[in-house]
């Protein structure tokens, strides 16, 4: 039972995090996975070098590629600019999120494969645009990121204050 209240709690886990925030010897949680994967309870994806789990039939496919892209800071904070800017380069990505230009990229190219972005070209840049349902986004961040998504939406209110008070 604690696993599935995990799970439904923090969709898109993965064993070790999983293992360290429920207090689990490692073969005790994967055998209790297993079993409920085998009942039929929470299936679990294999995407990069982690394997993810979830609930069944809670989430769409897009939805549960979105809980994936989602569960990696980084990656987070990379969507909430893009949502934030509309079609920004690499090199404003680069700028804001201070990680290198080869792990902006890889994290980039992760979040195309899993259908979240979509790059085009723009002249002789590459833009990115969230290509994934970007209401989707916003409720998982809502219900699974709440800090984040606090910080980020007061940061919008106090750019968009800023905008109105200077018209």
């Amino acid at each position: 039972m604690r696993i599935l209240y995990y799970l439904e709690r923090n969709p898109s886990s993965h064993l070790r995090k999983m293992q360290a925030d429920l207090g689990l010897a490692l073969g005790t949680l994967r055998y209790h996975l297993h079993s409920l994967e085998k009942q039929g309870k929470i299936a679990s994806e294999k995407s990069d070098s982690f394997r993810y789990f979830f609930l069944v039939s809670k989430y769409s496919d897009l939805e549960k590629n979105v809980l994936k892209a989602l569960y990696h800071k980084n990656t987070r904070k990379i969507l909430m600019f893009i949502m934030e800017r509309k079609s920004p380069t690499l090199k404003e990505i680069v700028g804001i999120t201070e990680m290198s230009y080869a792990s902006v990229r890889w994290h980039i190219d992760r979040l195309s494969d899993l259908g979240v972005v979509l790059e085009f070209r723009d002249g002789r840049y590459k833009r990115y645009n969230i290509y994934a349902n970007a209401d989707i986004i916003v409720r998982f961040l809502e219900d699974y990121y709440s800090d984040e998504w606090d910080s980020w939406s007061n940061k919008l209110v106090k750019k968009y204050l800023a905008i109105s008070s200077e018209a």
